[in-house]
């Protein structure tokens, strides 16, 4: 291929031929993005792919879900192929504390991302006609003699007993009480109900009557926050003004990618999407085969490491580059690939599960987590490295970008 000819593929819904401009060089080129979450899936478009094996669990600690990521190249040339991450961690604002309040939860009429969230309470257990526990609202007062607050439900089960002996009657009593915020949908509340009277052997619970002395309604105060990461600058165009301002691929836009999502910055709450930062901690920054280590979103966000990678057994470092690695980039937040991806193959996996660690407590409770892979792939020629339409490879002597760069130049198609 001339060097004044060079093509350039953009991977949208197919591949594009752009025309080419005088003195401006374009190289063969491809992006690809996956987002994980707990029900996400493959996503593909283009000739050069995230290939990906996905089993996704339950945020709980000690267990891991499987997630191997490798690139497939179908297309017809040889290509360099890098690979990143972009993180979304959606979690409560107080990290798991709960806030008594004196009223039941409502649902604001304009929603926001910090409304206060009720904690939920399984109440439709004890409603269960075989649960053994009977609803007795009706036969409780409070400290005052008035009914209890409209959506409050109170369940008991209980007995009375007579010791023979001495004649001593002894009541037995299993309360709950929960607000009923929305039709089948329970709030935890704090409470405590002592019998009042009625409780005689033989006697249904029931027909008892009962005194609520004290009552809050139980929420996450100031409702969600989220923490969101771009590892890399992506050099390929993202899909909306704003991810492209912040160089993210998916950072900043909305849509469906098996997943619904919305990572704009008012949806996320955060007044912009903020520059790359990437991975420069040791405990980040994979140097070993098999090596686990963490993310970025949940120290940052919580103070906790629960999150971290599996990474494959084909890990090489800058010190000691080898053929078919992948080596992390610690000066732009890429992990390369070491050699040309050629025409039908597929590298080792980079990435083989996420690990949720025993750190992972109660910061955690109804926490969302997005891992987003996202890969560039580039013509494999020196030129593309380097070239400012390329990946404007051109770091200083001595730096990670340089050795990677000197190393994949040694590899590159004539």
């Amino acid at each position: 291929m001339k060097k004044n000819k060079k093509k350039k593929l953009v991977v949208a819904a197919c591949l594009a031929l752009l025309t080419i401009g005088a003195g401006t060089f374009a190289w063969i080129s491809s992006q690809d993005q996956r987002i994980n979450r707990v029900k996400s899936a493959a996503i593909k478009d283009g000739s050069v792919t995230v290939s990906e094996k996905w089993v996704p669990q339950p945020i709980i600690p000690g267990t891991e879900a499987t997630k191997e990521v490798a690139i497939q190249n179908s297309g017809s040339a040889s290509v360099y192929v890098r690979v990143s991450y972009e993180e979304v961690l959606k979690h409560l604002t107080e990290k798991g504390a709960i806030t008594e309040r004196a009223k039941g939860w409502t649902a604001s009429t304009t929603p926001k991302l910090t409304d206060d969230i009720p904690v939920e309470y399984d109440g439709g257990k004890y409603i269960d006609a075989g649960s053994g526990y009977t609803e007795v609202t009706s036969k409780v007062k409070d400290s005052a003699n008035a009914a209890l607050p409209a959506g409050v439900k109170v369940y008991a089960k209980g007995s009375v007993t007579k010791n023979p002996v001495n004649g001593e009657e002894t009541t037995t009593i299993d309360t709950t009480a929960f607000f009923e915020y929305q039709s089948g949908k329970y709030q935890s509340m704090n409470t405590t109900i002592a019998v009042a009277g009625g409780n005689t052997v033989g006697s249904s619970v029931a027909d008892w009557n009962f005194v609520c002395s004290s009552a809050t309604y139980e929420v996450y105060k100031s409702g969600y926050s989220n923490k969101v990461v771009n590892w890399a600058n992506s050099s390929l165009e993202g899909k909306s003004a704003e991810a492209t301002a912040a160089k993210a691929a998916l950072l900043g836009s909305a849509g469906k990618k098996d997943v619904d999502y919305d990572y704009t910055a008012a949806t996320l709450g955060l007044a912009s999407i903020p520059a790359a930062t990437p991975a420069t901690a040791a405990d980040q920054m994979p140097v070993a085969n098999n090596d686990k280590k963490e993310v970025q979103t949940d120290k940052a966000a919580l103070g906790v490491s629960g999150i971290k990678i599996g990474y494959g057994s084909d890990i090489a470092t800058t010190g000691a580059l080898a053929n078919n690695k992948w080596v992390y980039n610690k000066d732009d937040g890429y992990f390369y690939f070491t050699s040309p991806l050629a025409s039908g193959a597929t590298t080792p996996q980079l990435l083989k599960k996420l690990i949720f660690t025993n750190e992972a407590g109660v910061e955690f409770t109804n926490a969302t987590y997005d891992l987003i892979v996202k890969m560039e792939a580039i013509q494999a020629t020196k030129e593309a490295l380097s070239d400012s339409t390329g990946w404007n490879l051109n770091g200083a002597d001595g730096s990670e970008t340089k050795k990677i760069t000197t190393y994949l130049v040694g590899q590159a198609a004539s």
